[in-house]
């Protein structure tokens, strides 16, 4: 029984530590949030598209999980909503999102699985960060983007 009970502590001290920091993550909350989802390239010249949107991210075991809603650029269908997990102990947290992208090259239009990578990191109620972008297919340079958002109120 004494065997048991030390067992039970073992495993509960081991696993407190990964869930008390998702818990006190600073991360964890609803953010109003702004960064480039894409390129525009219309005779060579490249033009961020903006979007905005929230993150409502919550603290589940030892991981952050984010709702990433985001509003459509304009003349763009909205999207439904995304979800992405991290580990709460990495700083940055860093999200990973696989989508579809539509995309018009020289007036062909084509879909392909882009994959996103947000590396967030919050300091009160200022979040920071970097989104990179991969598109399958598509050969050119994916520089880190900047993420930025402030805490939601309320």
């Amino acid at each position: 029984m004494i065997k048991r009970l030390v067992s039970v502590l073992a495993l509960s001290l081991a696993v407190a530590p990964a869930q008390l920091s998702a818990q006190g993550s600073a991360l964890v909350g609803v953010w109003s949030v702004s960064f480039a989802a894409g390129m525009r390239n219309e005779g060579g010249v490249e033009t961020p598209i903006m979007q905005s949107g929230s993150l409502k991210i919550t603290a589940e075991g030892d991981s952050l999980v984010v709702v990433m809603t985001m509003l459509p650029p304009p003349g763009m269908a909205p999207r439904p909503a995304s979800r992405m997990a991290a580990l709460a102990s990495a700083t940055p947290a860093v999200f990973v999102l696989t989508s579809q992208a539509k995309l018009n090259m020289n007036g062909e239009e084509m879909t392909r699985t882009a994959t996103s990578t947000f590396s967030l990191k919050a300091s009160g109620d200022s979040l920071s960060g970097t989104l990179t972008r991969v598109i399958e297919g598509i050969d050119f340079p994916s520089s880190p983007m900047p993420v930025t958002g402030t805490r939601s109120k309320g």
